[in-house]
This record gives structure tokens, C-alpha cells and sequence, in this order.
């Protein structure tokens, strides 16, 4: 499959026109990005992307879904994973001496004040657009030989050296698979495999979030807090959070509150070959919540 090939950079802060530092909030599956050609990231796909005031796009990883660090705002999932999945990620993409400040609670630096280096050069590979305005893309740090705009064929090799793929062989991240928005997006069954098969290599051996995971350990979720103790499937715990953040308590009234609030995703289940919603991929029973499905095994389709 051909990706657009856009060269840039990657921050962590930058100085605004005032002088001040705008910092931002990375987290294990996304991170800022400045474009050499900003043009590029317009029409893509469909859709532009939105570049804050340094220049900066927001990423979002392709096929890969990390533990909330900070959703809806200040709240996240197990904090030892998210913690993990983020410093990974800034470690393998070359940042280092990363200080933070402005706690959103007690545990959890978040918003970046000072990094070395200020910036590094590297390039993503994308097709598209989300509907936040952030390229869903292949991300890869140093340099290419190929000219900047051009349309590059993926292959799985070279996608292995990307860094969505370091962290899902580590275990730091889920798979999280979208289908195609109309002839837009979506993965090929090779680069889906071998992310797949990555996964299920670090599952094997309990690494990353996968020592912490308990989507299909039947947990109790009562609430905002017990939700915010555990490491489930990222999708499902969105879902959740803004479930509680509704003043609801206790799981009786999630799949009705899916309906009403429109929230019931689309999904395909490969292993059956069933096209159902979200409210089909688990079963709740007395305030409990377990998956039927490994994240692998589901495709998600875009709203």
C-alpha cells in the first residue's frame, strides 16, 4: 500500500512569538511533528490536518491504540503502563533529560518543559487524516533517501523499523485496527499480521501493558476510580470514561447509554466474519466487564 512521505521534525516544546515555552502533553502513541512542507499535510485523503501555533501536527500511531495517560482531561488508565508506554516512546524516538511539570494529580508528570535535544528529524508515512485533525501515520525517525511528497509502497520490513511497531513488539501498546474510510486508510493484511504477530509475541511473555491487562479478566468498574485503576482495551475504556463522566455509576445502563449517546462503533470480528457494534465485543454481568475478543481480532469502522 502507498503512503505519502512527509519529512520534519519532531518536539517535544517550542518558543512562541511571545517568548514563552509551549510544551506539550505526549503519550506512548502519539507525539508533535512539524513539517518541512506544511502543503503536504493538506488534502489527505480528504481532510487537512490542524498544525498548532509552532507549526506542529499531533500524531496519531497507525494500528496501534496505548493506555490514556490523559482522558477526558487530567484522568488516565493504569498508571504504571501509561508511564511506561510514553517513556518508551520518547526514548526510542532520541529525547532524553525530559522534565515536566504542571502535575495533573499527584503521580503523573505530563506537560513537557524541557527536553535534549529540542528536536529531532525523522519523517511519517500517511494516508489520511483523522477527524481530530491528526495524520494517522507510520512514524519513523532519521533520514530517507526519497524525495519529500512522494508515495512510497510500504513493505513489512520497512515497516518494522517504524516506531509503531518497536512498541508493539515490546508490548507497550494494543492492536488497533481501523477499516478503510470509503477507498481511504485502513491496514493490508501483511503490515496487519505482522503487527499482529508482534503483539501476541510480547503477550506471550507478559511485557509491557500485557503484565497489567485485564480486558478479559472480568474486572469490577463501578466508577471513574476504579476505571482509572486498571489496563484495559484503550477503546473500551474511552467509551467508559465518558460514560462516567455522564454521572452514571455502576455498568447497568453502558450499552443503552452506547445507543442514545451514538457511541456504539461499527466493528467486524475476523474470527467470525460478523459484522456487530462495540456492545457486541463484551459481556457485562453484576457491575463486571469482560471482552469476547482480543483487540487483534476486531476492526474498527471510522465515524
Amino acid at each position: 500500500m502507498s503512503y505519502r512521505l512527509i519529512k520534519g521534525k519532531f518536539a517535544l516544546h517550542y518558543t512562541r512569538a511571545d517568548g514563552r515555552q509551549q510544551g506539550s502533553y505526549p503519550d506512548g502513541d502519539s507525539i508533535w511533528f512539524k513539517p518541512d512542507e506544511p502543503e503536504l499535510l493538506q488534502d489527505l485523503g480528504g481532510r487537512s490536518a490542524d498544525l498548532n501555533g509552532g507549526g506542529f501536527a499531533q500524531l496519531r500511531f497507525e494500528g496501534i491504540d496505548a493506555l490514556e495517560l490523559h482522558y477526558p482531561g487530567s484522568n488516565h488508565q493504569h498508571k504504571d503502563g501509561t508511564v511506561a508506554a510514553r517513556d518508551f516512546l520518547l526514548k526510542k524516538t532520541g529525547f532524553t533529560n525530559v522534565t515536566f511539570k504542571d502535575k495533573p494529580e499527584p503521580e503523573i508528570d505530563s506537560y513537557v518543559q524541557f527536553c535534549v535535544p529540542i528536536d529531532i528529524s525523522g519523517y511519517i508515512l500517511s494516508q489520511t487524516i483523522d477527524p481530530y485533525g491528526r495524520p494517522v501515520s507510520f512514524v519513523f525517525t532519521g533520514n530517507i533517501s526519497r524525495p519529500d511528497g512522494d508515495d512510497v509502497f510500504l513493505e513489512v520490513d520497512k515497516m518494522e523499523q517504524s516506531l509503531n511497531a518497536k512498541l508493539m513488539k515490546k508490548g507497550h501498546v494494543y492492536p488497533a485496527y481501523y477499516a478503510p474510510r470509503g477507498d481511504v486508510g485502513g491496514l493490508p493484511w501483511d503490515l496487519r499480521n505482522r503487527l499482529t504477530s508482534l503483539s501476541d509475541n510480547a503477550w506471550m511473555r507478559y511485557w509491557g501493558v500485557w503484565e497489567f491487562d485485564v480486558s478479559r479478566e472480568n474486572p469490577q468498574i463501578k466508577n471513574m476510580d476504579e476505571l482509572m485503576e486498571l489496563a484495559i482495551w484503550p477503546k473500551l475504556y474511552r467509551r467508559l470514561a465518558l460514560y462516567f463522566k455522564d454521572d452514571n455509576n455502576g455498568l447497568a445502563n453502558f450499552e443503552q447509554w452506547l445507543t442514545d449517546k451514538n457511541k456504539d462503533d461499527r466493528v467486524f470480528i475476523m474470527s467470525r466474519g460478523e459484522h456487530t457494534h462495540l456492545h457486541n465485543t463484551f459481556d457485562i454481568n453484576n457491575n463486571r466487564i469482560n471482552m469476547r475478543y482480543w483487540p487483534e481480532d476486531i476492526i474498527i469502522y471510522p465515524g
